[in-house]
């Protein structure tokens, strides 16, 4: 795995979030296009099933590992879900479990913010809300970090 994301600020305001549970992004979603593409990259990765979470709201889509894929079970959220896309209203934001330095860095480059459940101290850092992307240019990015969940749940390297 690669030492850093080497992430770009994000430009712009940080959108508003709820910080209860459900945590959710409530402004500056994607178009459903831009949604689109990045739910359609994240469910084409190698021995990712799509299935309903189990941590999330009705409708969000989880990343779910295969039964027989080899894991690094560190980088689940529960069973083998490792990231999971929100549904509308709060289109195209996602959470997704990352080793603890690339969540740093997500939050410091405005790309997510930490989970709730981090900043009340009941789950470790490295869950993280991803933030929904607003463009070409900004899926690019999202898919660089939600590559690196899936990196995290496989211990395999992939090319967004």
């Amino acid at each position: 795995m690669n030492t850093s994301l080497n992430l770009p600020e994000r430009v712009g305001p940080k959108p508003e979030t709820t910080h209860g549970l459900p945590h959710a992004q409530v402004t500056q979603h994607g178009s459903d296009g831009i949604v689109d593409q990045m739910r359609d990259w994240a469910f084409s990765l190698p021995g990712v099933d799509e299935a309903h979470s189990l941590v999330s709201v009705p409708g969000a889509r989880a990343m779910v590992m295969h039964d027989g894929a080899a894991c690094n079970h560190d980088a689940f959220m529960i069973g083998r879900e490792f990231a999971h896309i929100h549904p509308k209203p709060d289109n195209g934001s996602m959470h997704v479990q990352l080793p603890r330095a690339d969540a740093l860095e997500v939050v410091k480059k405005g790309w997510g913010e930490h989970h709730t459940l981090v900043d009340l101290g009941r789950r470790p850092v490295g869950l993280v809300m991803v933030y929904s992307p607003r463009d070409e240019a900004e899926l690019a990015i999202i898919k660089s970090i939600l590559g690196r969940s899936y990196e995290y749940a496989t211990g395999k390297e992939i090319a967004a």
